[in-house]
């Protein structure tokens, strides 16, 4: 059975394919000048243990987006045209409809990195970005772009497994963004509805019991967990699930057969989009698992890893997902569908 992981696309683009080397035709009108006062000092994080501050005395005007979150959250917050070249996103289709026509302005856009001679032609004053993309092999650090009088900010989820990655980090995520483009007010309204959404969600269904829900990824004959340290598991636990977890990073079918969950959301890379059915047929047709419930009620349900990891703004289609997936009572209409 074929290995069904986000690895998989991440190696595609990061060992591959590599950074290429591209020609940008920018025709972009410049956007407004903005000062900041007073200047907006960020804290990111190069590794856990390894913070660096970027201070910004205006708003930036040509911005290097790498990765969905970057794009879309930038976007969302009604800068989508400072941003010089969008990269990691691999079709128009998967961009929130929105968010379409904004991104369609962006100069360069393409799934795989423009290399670093390409990069400094842009001329960005500001780099957004995964840990994996602030490295040696691939853009240079921050400590290099600084000394370019240009800024960096890298996602804290993209650090790595060393902590829980939770909706708070993400909702720091949208706000660092909003101080950085002077949209303090415009993040505080984006995180609030999704605040909200998960409020009403946990007020509806007080008095019901907690499903229990199983996050899996498909890999070969077992699943690739993610339990109450990812944030699909944090994103369950604030929904008042039963989020099955494990010590180990995978578990067997038997032991989802033992577990028994209601439902079963079925984690997908957005490179794996042209297989979700195959996959989902996988799960569906194990004979060792027609006795789940969440088989035997048709409670399992995709769930965009763009939603779950690192998402920035796609946060929002996490939580509707997960919601409408655990209490179909509330959500009569079903759960919404990201990948077809």
């Amino acid at each position: 059975m074929i290995r069904f992981s986000v690895l998989i696309l991440c190696l595609l683009i990061c060992v591959g394919c590599g950074p290429q080397q591209v020609t940008v035709e920018d025709h972009q009108s410049t956007p407004a000048h903005i000062e900041l006062q007073p200047p907006v000092t960020i804290e990111s994080f190069v590794r856990r243990d390894e913070p660096f501050e970027s201070t910004y005395t205006a708003v930036p005007e040509r911005v290097v987006a790498m990765w969905q979150n970057s794009i879309e959250t930038i976007i969302a917050l009604g800068e989508g045209e400072r941003i010089v070249a969008g990269m990691g996103i691999p079709d128009r289709k998967y961009v929130r409809p929105e968010y379409r026509e904004a991104y369609d302005t962006i100069p360069y856009k393409d799934l795989k990195y423009a290399n670093l001679e390409s990069v400094l032609m842009m001329k960005p004053d500001l780099l957004v970005g995964w840990k994996s993309t602030f490295t040696n092999k691939m853009l240079q650090t921050p400590t290099f772009w600084q000394a370019r009088q240009a800024n960096v900010y890298i996602a804290e989820s993209s650090l790595g497994a060393q902590s829980a990655l939770t909706m708070d980090m993400e909702y720091k995520y949208i706000r660092d963004l909003g101080r950085i483009f002077n949209r303090n007010m415009e993040a505080e309204r984006l995180i609030q509805e999704m605040q909200q959404s998960v409020a009403y969600t946990v007020a509806q269904t007080a008095n019901e019991k907690s499903p229990k829900a199983l996050f899996i990824e498909v890999e070969g004959k077992h699943f690739r967990l993610y339990g109450h340290k990812t944030l699909a598991g944090n994103i369950g636990d604030s929904l008042h699930a039963d989020v099955i977890d494990t010590e180990t990073p995978s578990i067997s079918m038997e032991d989802v057969v033992e577990q028994n969950p209601d439902v079963i959301f079925l984690i997908v890379s957005d490179g794996e989009y042209s297989q979700a059915d195959v996959i989902m047929n996988y799960v569906l047709t194990q004979p060792g698992l027609q006795g789940v419930n969440a088989l035997r009620n048709k409670r399992v349900h995709f769930l965009p890893l763009l939603a779950v990891y690192s998402p920035g703004i796609r946060l929002s289609d996490g939580i509707d997902i997960v919601s409408h997936g655990l209490y179909p009572n509330l959500y009569p209409e079903g759960v919404p569908d990201l990948i077809h």
